[in-house]
């Protein structure tokens, strides 16, 4: 899969983590997975300038963030790996992930990091300029239910500056992958509580107000984007979820 040009340092970055001595199986997700599967649909989508992995958590030290860090003499936040800030998230099998007494933002982060581990696709990623590298990258759902978490409980700082794009990267992935509802389908396959989790983040952060979420949308995209189109794309998404 080719990576938009000016992505050979995001790619340097990944042969970096993948060579790591030690390094445990990652899986690609975030705003570059994002765009993969949008350009595999043949649409260009805004550009990324860092690196989101999930991985499983180490049973013992070191866990792979450490690991990283030590292994090329960086902090352990932010974690940067030849120049490129790594966002490393640990995850823990769905049998140590109890409902009670987490709330819905935890137990979202929890299981959907998760599933996007188990269920990642390995990858040919190249660049015009640099050879490839194979990754397992998260698949349009898996990418999806991750990023639903950033959606609806973003910080107040990553909601000052990143949810339009992710509500971008949402509206993107779903009106390109859900137009028969498999999307919804395979997410609705998914963990128990996962869709119905997703469902309520679209119906709070789009359906309640499209025009508002059309208009934050615009402001990352490469395109307008209308209130009509959103509605046409998530209302049925959010239905199929909830069937």
């Amino acid at each position: 899969m080719l990576l938009p040009d000016g992505s050979d340092a995001l790619l340097d970055a990944v042969r970096a983590v993948l060579a790591t001595p030690g390094m445990p199986d990652v899986a690609l997700v975030g705003g570059l997975a994002v765009t993969l599967h949008v350009a595999a649909a043949g649409n260009a989508h805004r550009a990324t300038a860092d690196i989101d992995l999930v991985t499983a958590s180490a049973t013992s030290p070191p866990e792979a963030v450490e690991l990283l860090a030590t292994a090329h003499d960086s902090p352990s936040h932010p974690l940067v790996i030849a120049g490129v800030k790594v966002d490393l998230i640990p995850t823990h099998p769905f049998a140590n992930t109890r409902r009670d007494p987490l709330t819905d933002a935890e137990v979202l982060f929890a299981i959907s990091h998760r599933w996007a581990f188990d269920t990642a696709v390995p990858t040919q990623l190249t660049t015009r300029d640099s050879d490839a590298v194979t990754i397992p990258v998260a698949t349009p759902a898996g990418v999806l239910a991750a990023k639903c978490h950033a959606i609806g409980y973003p910080t107040s700082m990553r909601r000052a500056t990143k949810h339009s794009a992710d509500l971008l990267d949402m509206f993107r992935i779903v009106d390109l992958y859900d137009r028969d509802g498999s999307l919804a389908v395979e997410i609705a396959g998914g963990p128990p509580d996962l869709a119905g989790l997703i469902a309520t983040v679209a119906d709070a952060e789009i359906l309640a107000n499209p025009a508002l979420a059309a208009h934050a949308m615009a402001l990352a995209s490469l395109a307008p984007i209308a209130a009509d189109a959103v509605v046409d794309a998530i209302e049925p998404f959010v239905a199929g979820l909830r069937s």
